[in-house]
């Protein structure tokens, strides 16, 4: 590949070697005093998958790796025995009054409240209903506006931060949920 310009940078090579792709074709043939031992026949493609499909490479493996994820993808938290989910959200939460506000799916059940990573299929945090001492409806300001956010006072101590877009919904169901506990 001949350079365009002098000022190629890293990234334009790479942004090229997944657009364009690269192939590579090597016989090599190790010798020791003239007498052939090992022949070797290498062949390199390098390009973005996108490339590779586009010329028929890998075409049953991204199939069947897309096959396999939509099959094995996990769409909710595993539950315990008996337990049920009433509400599902997306919203943030932030515990023990820290400034950090972390992002995720929320689900409310019969025994607890849980915030739930999709991507990495992971609990952020959980608290059991049983737990839970007072719930209020706080105004904050976050990022320069004011906002509702649900005040979770836990027996432990702690206190979880809840925002959502219906918060008035994930409030009116958590208190039902607490009371039939």
């Amino acid at each position: 590949m001949m350079p365009e310009r002098a000022e190629d940078s890293l990234v334009e090579l790479l942004d090229r070697l997944l657009n364009k792709g690269l192939v590579l074709n090597a016989d090599v043939l190790i010798t020791v005093a003239g007498i052939p031992l090992i022949g070797l026949s290498l062949k390199l493609l390098a390009a973005g998958i996108e490339t590779m499909l586009e010329y028929g490479i890998f075409e049953q493996f991204d199939k069947s790796t897309r096959d396999w994820a939509l099959k094995n993808r996990v769409t909710s938290p595993a539950l315990m025995v008996e337990e049920e989910t009433r509400l599902n959200f997306f919203g943030s939460y932030s515990q023990n009054q820290g400034k950090a506000w972390n992002y995720g799916y929320m689900y409310l059940t019969n025994h607890r409240i849980l915030g739930w990573h999709k991507g990495f299929n992971k609990i952020l945090y959980e608290v059991a209903l049983k737990d839970i001492l007072e719930i209020t409806v706080v105004t904050t300001v976050h990022e320069e506006k004011e906002r509702e956010e649900l005040c979770i006072k836990v027996n432990n101590n702690s206190i979880l931060n809840l925002h959502s877009q219906n918060l008035d919904a994930v409030y009116s169901a958590l208190i039902s949920e607490v009371h039939s506990v």
